[in-house]
């Protein structure tokens, strides 16, 4: 059994493969996958962002795997191309846990494949296997298929740059990436404190207005009476009323003005609206009847001029 201790920082990354013997970890690791628990294929696809590529992994796959209910993918942009992984992720739960591999200790997971320009030359895996990159893909080899002689590369793991990491909790079939998580989640940070920000500060100016309303209230005792605010506003809500409709009422006359019809007059009075527009030919004079009745004003032609009118 091998031993990784929180001592031994430099012992965080382990590779996963079925001849590995068991470990005992007192701190967590990132572990690398191995081809025996994934399957990668490498495509050439006219999509841009890393979501549509893995909308369609599990179609790329159909050929490859007998069963994809219980498969998961993984997309990672590789040069001009996209790879693809397919793994089982519940699988490599029941292996980690064979070995002595605690779910919670595994802090991210890569793939072999990753690494394939460092495995150019060969490193020895077990005592029967070594892992090497044939043709840009990296490989399980039997080691009795290799020269006696042949010298293994001596690979820290720890030294490597290892991008586009998995997590054990994030890899059930979602369509968000690690990185594109913990962007989301910076994001969603990011918002939260300025909604907090945002509310302190209408919270604020709201207890602001209330202490003055109260001052007011004070030096006018009268206007805290319900009864007497009431009478105000009944007072004064048909005015507001009149004036809003009036402010609506110009601006729909004007949207009937243009390059080829001319308001001559407007007359606004304290319940009626009308103004007069001349128009440069009888195909503007009936639109602009047309748009005006749309606007509910009754409207009156004389030639090109034009009359609209609305009551308040």
């Amino acid at each position: 059994m091998v031993t990784l201790s929180l001592v031994d920082k430099k012992n965080n990354r382990l590779f996963i493969h079925k001849d590995m013997e068991p470990v005992t970890l007192e701190h967590s690791v990132e572990i690398i996958l191995t081809p025996q628990f994934y399957t990668f294929i490498r495509e050439n696809l006219d999509v841009r962002f890393n979501y549509q590529a893995k909308q369609i992994a599990a179609s790329l796959f159909d050929d490859y795997l007998d069963n994809t209910e219980d498969t998961q993918y993984h997309v990672d942009k590789c040069g001009t191309q996209w790879c693809f992984f397919a793994y089982n992720i519940e699988e490599i739960d029941r292996f980690l846990e064979s070995v002595g591999i605690e779910k919670h200790r595994v802090s991210k997971i890569y793939f072999a494949q990753q690494l394939n320009s460092e495995l150019e030359s060969p490193i020895l895996l077990s005592e029967k296997n070594i892992l090497k990159t044939i043709d840009e893909t990296v490989a399980i080899v039997p080691l009795r298929l290799m020269d006696p002689d042949l010298e293994y590369k001596s690979l820290n793991l720890s030294e490597l740059k290892l991008n586009s990491g998995v997590t054990m909790g994030g890899s059930l079939n979602s369509f968000i990436s690690l990185k594109e998580t913990i962007v989301l989640s910076s994001l969603f940070v990011i918002l939260g404190t300025l909604f907090f920000v945002e509310g302190n500060r209408i919270k604020s100016s709201i207890s602001s207005d209330n202490n003055t309303l109260n001052q007011l209230l004070d030096e006018n005792p009268k206007y805290t009476a319900t009864v007497y605010r009431n009478s105000i506003l009944d007072k004064y809500r048909p005015i507001d009323k009149v004036e809003r409709a009036k402010r609506q009422s110009i601006k729909d006359i004007s949207k009937l003005l243009s390059a080829k019809s001319e308001l001559i007059n407007l007359h606004i009075e304290k319940d009626k609206i009308a103004a007069n527009i001349k128009t440069s030919d009888k195909t503007i004079s009936q639109q602009v009847n047309s748009h005006a009745k749309t606007k509910m004003f009754k409207t009156s032609s004389n030639g090109l001029d034009v009359k609209v009118e609305k009551k308040l």
